[in-house]
């Protein structure tokens, strides 16, 4: 018994803006990179028969596009991502497609409005959501978090939204601990420099994120620490990632929150702080991160047994970046020896390997070609059906 997800990451379909400013290319490439893209979907939802199709957000290349153009782009991704024919027509599968909201589908929190926020949720459903699956007797909880929102938000209902959405799931994992969770989120968890390409910044404008590489400190150590998710999906980094995180659920010497007479010593002390504490203490709560969480010891190595999280940033699925889909297996195992670690994974090149608790998990990532190299043969080959009959002809 096993559960298949299929993730694309990072898009970013462009239109009317592109070709305003190439007036003479840009349809062709508007063209050529649907299906492209259409290619990719197709082609890997055919070839994996997954559970679930995954979008990780930066569905659009930018949210600040009108009516017409948004449902244009709409419909074009439905296509490129097999949910529906040419003519519109739904496609039927045993799949089900979930997207998530990425900050070119929504913006960041210094830009996020109400008509971006009810025009996604109208046409994709909640920003924030989860689902559960069987597994061989067992249960795994999915949960897509509002990650554009975690953070300094200038509508301030949109952020108390995706909070009250992470605490109704903190109870559900106190109150079923067993069940593992798979947590999706276009930004990625907070990392030192150095463990991906993109680089810990955050930019703000007037108070409220107007740019980040990473979630914070504050929110990555309160997700870690209150959701302990197993496996963390996100999108964003369109280079794409692995990590394995080490959680300690306690500092030797407790961090004093000011003079409230409270203090951090664990992970149950972070966990019961409000929103409006956690803005408040963020640097004890930085502190606490810091004792606490950092990278899993030999993951990229011979693989480590120490690891509470591990993540994957999926590679995005545009053609400069080759192309890229993650396959995600969850298998209930029958083979992991009793005597054999609880916990184990490595990172293999792009892909994660890992054993948990009777469960394997598996990410592959595929690549589909790079667009050049697609382009280039495409044009060579219809090339080659005009010129090799007229050559022919020519010769007799």
């Amino acid at each position: 018994s096993a559960v298949r997800l299929n993730l694309y990451g990072d898009p970013q379909i462009e239109g009317d803006a592109k070709v305003i400013r190439e007036p003479t290319s840009g349809k062709y490439d508007l063209l050529f990179n649907d299906y492209y893209l259409h290619h990719i979907y197709k082609s890997t939802i055919a070839a994996f028969s997954p559970h679930y199709v995954v979008t990780m957000g930066d569905i659009f290349s930018c949210q600040w596009i009108s009516r017409d153009e948004y449902y244009n782009r709409l419909h074009r991704f439905k296509w490129i991502s097999h949910q529906v024919d040419s003519k519109n027509r739904s496609l039927s599968g045993s799949h089900i497609y979930y997207q998530i909201a990425g900050n070119h589908d929504i913006g960041y929190g210094e830009e996020t409005e109400p008509y971006h926020i009810n025009r996604y949720v109208n046409n994709f459903g909640p920003l924030s959501r989860e689902w559960l699956a069987r597994i061989d007797g067992g249960i795994h909880r999915f949960a897509i978090l509002n990650a554009m929102n975690l953070d300094k938000t200038r509508n301030t209902q949109y952020r108390r939204q995706a909070w009250q959405f992470v605490q109704q799931l903190v109870d559900k994992r106190r109150e079923r601990p067993d069940v593992p969770l798979i947590l999706f989120s276009h930004i990625p968890l907070h990392k030192h420099a150095g463990a991906c390409v993109a680089s810990p910044s955050t930019r703000f404008h007037n108070g409220f994120v107007h740019y980040q590489d990473y979630l914070s400190p504050t929110t990555s150590a309160y997700l870690l620490h209150c959701l302990n998710p197993i496996f963390v999906l996100s999108g964003h980094d369109h280079n794409g990632c692995q990590a394995a995180h080490s959680i300690t659920t306690s500092v030797s010497q407790a961090i004093p929150l000011g003079g409230t007479g409270r203090a951090l010593h664990s992970s149950s002390d972070l966990c019961d702080l409000t929103l409006e504490e956690l803005d408040e203490f963020q640097i004890e709560i930085e502190e606490f991160a810091r004792q606490t969480t950092g990278p899993a010891k030999d993951f990229d190595n011979a693989g480590t047994g120490t690891w509470d999280t591990l993540e994957v940033t999926v590679r995005s699925a545009m053609g400069e970046f080759g192309g890229a889909a993650g396959i995600f297996d969850i298998v209930a195992s029958r083979h992991i020896h009793p005597s054999a670690p609880q916990r184990h994974a490595r990172a293999i090149g792009r892909n994660v390997v890992a054993s948990a608790n009777g469960y394997e998990y598996r990410y592959r990532e595929v690549l589909l070609g790079n667009h050049l190299v697609t382009r280039i043969l495409l044009i060579a080959d219809i090339v080659s059906c005009l010129v090799v009959p007229a050559i022919m002809l020519l010769a007799f």
